[in-house]
């Protein structure tokens, strides 16, 4: 539209400026140029599916109960099992490192019984001094060492052939030689002194049992080896051994000679 209406100022200056002759007037046709069209935009459409596939569900299969039986069965074992105690091992299947010695060898081994008794020998036959005394109704021991191991043991000797053991704490120079605390013995009756005296004044279990002593003590030696439940103990003034059990008891053989 703006090149149309240059277009017409053009002629109007050029028809102002001389005289023209009479032209026919052209008459123009303006019209508006449409607008260019507006785009519209869709949307996109749905792709319908290709395939419209229709899932089956699998069949559901119940299954049919299986009824319990109305008794139930008793079943048969395919065999008994039977139990039988495993026996303990005889002393005689262990082997013992160390054997019993001398005059304690032929008694250990004569002993099945003793030999499950007392078990092995834990130490060789120690010559040590010993000292014996008699009571009204046992005797008393003392040996200086318990074979390999230096303490002192006293044994109290009881005619029911039980025993009571006790260490020997006596000290000379600094224990009294006469038992503390004692009465005087009956006529014919001694009190035990040192080590004796000592280990019976204490003990009222010794004591009683024992009573009083019947003579002075006496000095001798002997022959210790110790076990595994107890010890042997041969006294040489004696010619007998003794063998003293774990538990309190007291197996007693007569002229068993080292």
């Amino acid at each position: 539209m703006l090149r149309v209406a240059l277009l017409l100022s053009l002629l109007l200056l050029v028809g102002c400026g001389a005289p023209q002759p009479a032209m026919t007037p052209i008459i123009l046709f303006v019209t508006a140029t449409p607008e260019p069209p507006t785009l519209s935009f869709s949307p996109t459409p749905v792709i319908a599916p290709l395939l419209n596939l229709t899932l089956t569900p699998r069949p559901t299969s119940t299954p049919t109960p299986v009824p319990m039986p109305t008794r139930a069965p008793t079943l048969t074992p395919s065999f008994t099992a039977t139990y039988t105690d495993t026996p303990e091992p005889t002393f005689a299947a262990r082997a013992c490192t160390i054997a019993p010695q001398g005059g304690f060898a032929a008694i250990y081994n004569r002993e099945p019984a003793l030999q499950q008794a007392l078990g092995c020998a834990q130490s060789a036959a120690v010559p040590v001094n010993a000292a014996i005394q008699d009571f009204e109704n046992g005797r008393m021991l003392w040996v200086s060492a318990l074979a390999d191991l230096p303490t002192g043991t006293i044994y109290a000797i009881l005619n029911t052939g039980q025993y009571l053991r006790y260490v020997d704490t006596w000290v000379e120079g600094v224990d009294p030689v006469q038992p503390v605390g004692i009465e005087s013995a009956p006529s014919g009756r001694l009190a035990p002194i040192r080590g004796f005296g000592k280990a019976w004044a204490l003990n009222a279990a010794a004591r009683n049992s024992l009573g009083w002593a019947l003579g002075a003590e006496s000095g001798t030696g002997a022959q210790v080896q110790r076990f595994e439940r107890g010890e042997m103990i041969f006294i040489a003034a004696l010619n007998q051994t003794y063998v003293f059990m774990a538990q309190g008891s007291l197996w007693r053989l007569e002229n068993a000679p080292f």
